[in-house]
């Protein structure tokens, strides 16, 4: 044990409770320069004989908890058993609180670069023996330098898109495209939710990742533009956390027409796919995406997409299985302050309006996307493919693992 982790470990043991909350900003640069420190130094990176251990907040409801999620089911489905690392709640304040040594062997780590600390202090970075990957998503053309710098505390970045990986240029360690998982199982017996009669489109967005990102204005605008006052053609947009942001959802609702309905409520996810499921298309006029993982659950449900065709969708989106809509690049604005500087998309509203024309008129059209779209996801996005985009080194560890897993099967 360390000097300064014992004198941490007996601190904590006599300091109430809500003393040390008080003390924590005091203390909290020397125990990040300390890990910054132990983080760097060797760890064995080349060594891949352990399991592999996929770590992340596994109850978590966003986007990078459930990414950890869907690599476990991958390596599972390939009968490659992985060790689950839950960090929930870990925080920079005590080092290897998770008493966490293990043999050395490959670990996931799916948290962004700003949690990236607090989960190598909660596992303590001596005991993260064997290569380390970072799984990040970011949504604008450069991550921030802060996330480049804290790159030198891995192997490699991960990114779910060549547009995030374009993000890390200048990174201090290589960047690797490693896309979503998706498994098409989980989409074949959906349900479709009940309708009424006529053209239904579908959009989804969370506030808290941004409704100018998501942009919610350029899709009502091009719905009206396409079906002005026709009550045969409707567009749900079903969202959620609007209570966090009411300025914004009580300007979205002051914006819809008679033929655009606005939905907040948390459902469970099954809720959602038969939503998307009865659409007839699903439309995403987003300003920029990490990678776009709504448009693909669409695609596998064989919901039609007309999306922008920009940003992280455009690795498994072109247009031979989705109408992309052209845009052009403007300064961010952001009500919200989620995301400030740099530029993103905006989606041409004409363009848009005329290919919600092109599908409500051309059934056959919306049965080759429909069809082309899940022969995509199943081509790009299923644990097969997925796997094969992995590290060499992750992938003998993998397929060991599986070979193990078979013989104590017998």
């Amino acid at each position: 044990m360390s000097l300064l982790s014992a004198s941490r470990r007996a601190w904590r043991a006599m300091t109430p409770e809500p003393v040390r909350r008080l003390a924590q900003p005091v203390l909290g640069p020397a125990l990040e320069a300390y890990v910054r420190r132990q983080a760097r130094a060797p760890h064995a990176g080349d060594q891949f004989s352990g399991p592999i251990r996929v770590v992340g907040d596994f109850g978590g409801s966003y986007g990078i908890a459930a990414s950890a999620r869907l690599a476990v089911r991958a390596f599972e489905a390939l009968g490659a058993p992985v060790e689950q690392v839950d960090i929930a709640g870990a925080k920079l304040d005590w080092i290897g609180a998770a008493e966490a040594a293990r043999t050395p062997g490959p670990w996931i780590f799916h948290v962004n670069a700003p949690e990236l600390l607090a989960a190598l202090a909660f596992l303590g970075p001596r005991n993260v023996l064997g290569p380390r990957y970072g799984y990040w998503a970011w949504e604008l053309p450069k991550a921030p330098k802060s996330w480049l710098k804290d790159v030198a505390m891995l192997d490699e970045v991960w990114a779910p898109s060549d547009y995030t990986a374009g993000s890390f240029l200048g990174a201090a360690a290589p960047v690797r495209t490693v896309p979503h998982p998706l498994f098409m199982e989980d989409y074949r017996d959906v349900r479709p939710a009940e309708r009424e009669a006529g053209f239904l489109a579908v959009t989804l967005f969370d506030f808290k990742s941004s409704a100018a990102r998501k942009n919610p204005d350029g899709m009502i605008a091009a719905f009206a533009k396409a079906f002005p006052g026709d009550p045969s053609a409707r567009l749900v947009i079903k969202t959620q956390n609007a209570q966090a942001f009411p300025a914004v959802f009580e300007r979205l609702r002051a914006a819809a027409p008679d033929n655009v309905e606005i939905l907040d409520a948390s459902w469970p996810y099954e809720q959602v796919k038969s939503l998307i499921a009865s659409a007839d298309v699903l439309l995403s006029l987003h300003r920029a995406e990490g990678f776009g993982l709504t448009m693909a659950e669409a695609m596998a449900l064989g919901t039609p997409v007309i999306g922008t065709g920009w940003s992280g969708n455009i690795d498994f989106m072109d247009e031979t299985c989705a109408l992309l809509v052209p845009s052009a690049p403007i300064p961010v604005e952001d009500q919200q302050g989620i995301y400030k500087g740099q530029n993103w998309a905006e989606p041409d509203i004409d363009a848009a309006a005329a290919a919600l024309r092109r599908l409500r008129a051309d059934p056959d059209l919306a049965a080759r996307l429909s069809t082309a779209g899940q022969r995509r996801v199943l081509e790009r996005l299923s644990p097969q493919a997925w796997f094969t985009t992995l590290p060499d080194g992750v992938q003998r560890a993998a397929l060991s693992v599986a070979r193990s897993a078979r013989r104590a099967a017998r």
